[in-house]
């Protein structure tokens, strides 16, 4: 997407329009709070590209409330694919649809898999509409500050709906995107809470295990990939052993084991907490001694009375 570089910015202009075509004014915690919340995320795609963006703003209009950003790239060499960025990232801002986990193909995956292989991407103008659609459904930033945006918004009841108008170059039709009160709802995320679960093979070094059963037993304590973390463990066979003194733990014992990771992050505030459970312990040892082996029972497999009643019913049936 690599074109002839232009000196022209980015003008974006936010209408705010009111019940009374009259007014042109509103509540100045929510205006801010909502223009703060837009001007974030522009200034967020800057993490995308080695360069800083300059966000000026025009005088405000009447016509309602009408607000007009001019947003520009200083960098000409990566200025176009910047300003295409920064365009679907405007228009998405006002788009309902919340795809955070979109996915294209395995190749676009792969091709935007991490930050500093979308800046070098953009640094030589390779991407694409879908490329930046990808970029854009999947950036967390964009999904928090719309979401306070438009919660913001509801707060002022005078509001019936926002306006806003993307231009980029001259010879190019402008971006036009009307969002109604009624639809504010569907822009605000409900749950600010994500989780995402990893399980994999893992060796932990056992600094403090808990010996005795209890119903509100401490986490365990250990090292895995030289970080220390605190987890719980739910093999049930592996505890029998360890609470009937089974097995002994001293200086360097580790466990070979399943062990889940869960993240839970708060969009809003970005906080993250982590838990961490062994499902499943696999062998035990100390470093150059012999691997031992944790015996588990084998899960009997449960019947279907259901199905089994079905079969002598059809036979009964059959016999009459």
């Amino acid at each position: 997407m690599k074109t002839e570089s232009s000196n022209q910015a980015l003008t974006i202009q936010l209408r705010y329009c009111f019940e009374d075509e009259n007014l042109h004014s509103m509540n100045a915690e929510v205006f801010n709070e909502c223009e703060r919340q837009f001007i974030k995320v522009i200034k967020s795609t800057e993490k995308y590209f080695e360069d800083t963006l300059q966000i000026k703003i025009k005088p405000r209009k009447e016509g309602s409330l009408i607000d007009v950003f001019t947003v520009a790239v200083n960098n000409p060499e990566i200025r176009t694919t910047a300003l295409a960025l920064i365009t679907i990232f405007a228009t998405k801002f006002f788009d309902s649809k919340f795809s955070s986990a979109k996915h294209k193909t395995d190749e676009t995956a792969k091709k935007l898999e991490n930050l500093q292989s979308i800046k070098e991407q953009i640094k030589a103008g390779s991407l694409t509409y879908n490329d930046f659609d990808y970029i854009a459904s999947n950036d967390k930033d964009l999904r928090k500050q719309k979401s306070i945006f438009f919660k913001s918004a509801k707060k002022e009841t005078e509001i019936t709906k926002i306006e806003t108008t993307t231009v980029t170059y001259s010879k190019i039709q402008p971006i036009i995107i009307v969002v109604e009160r009624k639809d504010f709802n569907s822009f605000i995320i409900t749950e600010t809470t994500e989780k995402t679960e990893e399980t994999q093979e893992a060796k932990i070094y056992i600094v403090a295990p808990v010996l005795i059963q209890g119903k509100k037993s401490p986490a365990w304590r250990g090292i895995f990939e030289d970080i220390p973390i605190d987890f719980k463990i739910s093999d049930k066979d592996f505890l029998q052993q360890v609470y009937g003194k089974q097995i002994k733990f001293s200086n360097g014992t580790f466990i070979n084991c399943e062990l889940k990771t869960v993240s839970t992050s708060n969009i809003e505030t970005e906080e993250t907490k982590t838990s961490r459970e062994v499902i499943n312990v696999t062998n035990y040892g100390e470093d150059n001694q012999p691997i031992k082996t944790i015996g588990h029972r084998k899960k009997s497999k449960k019947i279907d009375t259901t199905q089994q009643l079905n079969m002598f019913t059809d036979k009964n049936l059959e016999t009459e």
